[in-house]
């Protein structure tokens, strides 16, 4: 039996992709919290529009220069070498055979991805306007779960039966609105976003709960497990940030699970017979 020689190789850009990305996401979350804002001490009460404006301030750890240049560096690294890689993948994919057409297809869409941010960058620099924050964070999360999906391919990994695969989806959507108020709620672009942020919470943690749990019945144990133990992890760091005036730490975190979560809700939305 003769073995694709070129499979090791996708498999390990796809590797690659993922930890770029989510060197990406994170390094994003770093600087989106560097950025001066209000001090919050009764989340989310604080961000409400009929208390006073505070004062403006950076966090102190986050926001010292020397840090800022080295996350700034690494994330425009990270970004452009994710690049390098989804050109590389498509092109394995899908230039001669024996082609790989799925595989082909999450590339061009991750190529696509890249190629919007990287213009909605150019376009607004330092902009810090809604529409911009939730393309950059939305892009950037979808890219990560893009890249995890197309690393479960390559691996030969089974796909979710239909109903799975389907709440799955479902799953995948609450979290990523979930995201975009939890970044709106942070920002201070919209007063409903903390209320609706933390309302929407209890309907998105239980469907990846039970996503998690319906995974593990289906034989999908480590990402069952994952995906329920990163929820509860989400809700605790969601309370320590509540309870310690949004400090920077377990909000980063709290950044660093959802684009996890949605990296997870989004490989299990990948169908059997798909």
């Amino acid at each position: 039996m003769t073995t694709d020689p070129r499979l090791h190789t996708l498999r390990r850009l796809a590797w690659a992709c993922v930890l770029l990305m989510l060197v990406v996401t994170s390094a994003s979350a770093w600087l989106r919290l560097a950025q001066p804002r209000p001090a919050c001490l009764e989340w989310p009460g604080c961000r409400s529009a009929d208390r006073p404006p505070a004062t403006a301030v950076a966090p102190a750890v986050l926001g010292a220069p020397r840090t800022l240049a080295l996350v700034r560096g690494s994330h425009r690294v990270a970004a452009t070498l994710v690049l390098v890689v989804v050109i590389a993948v498509a092109a394995l994919s899908l230039a001669r055979p024996p082609r790989r057409p799925a595989a082909g297809r999450i590339a061009l869409a991750l190529l696509g991805l890249a190629l919007a941010l990287s213009a909605l960058g150019i376009v607004t620099p330092g902009s810090r306007a809604a529409g911009v924050l939730l393309g950059n964070l939305l892009g950037g999360l979808l890219m990560l779960a893009l890249s995890w999906r197309l690393l479960l391919h390559l691996g030969g990994r089974p796909g979710s039966g239909r109903l799975l695969a389907r709440w799955a989806s479902v799953g995948a959507g609450l979290w990523a609105v979930q995201a975009a108020l939890g970044a709106l709620s942070g920002s201070g672009h919209s007063d409903a976003a903390p209320v609706a942020h933390m309302a929407l919470a209890l309907l998105a943690g239980s469907c990846a709960l039970g996503v998690g749990w319906a995974a593990r019945r289906q034989g999908r144990r480590s990402e069952g497990a994952g995906l329920m133990v990163l929820t509860g992890l989400q809700f605790a760091l969601a309370a320590g940030a509540a309870g310690s005036a949004a400090a920077p730490a377990p909000v980063l975190l709290h950044n660093v699970g959802a684009a996890l979560g949605l990296a997870l809700l989004l490989g299990l939305a990948r169908r059997a017979d798909g």
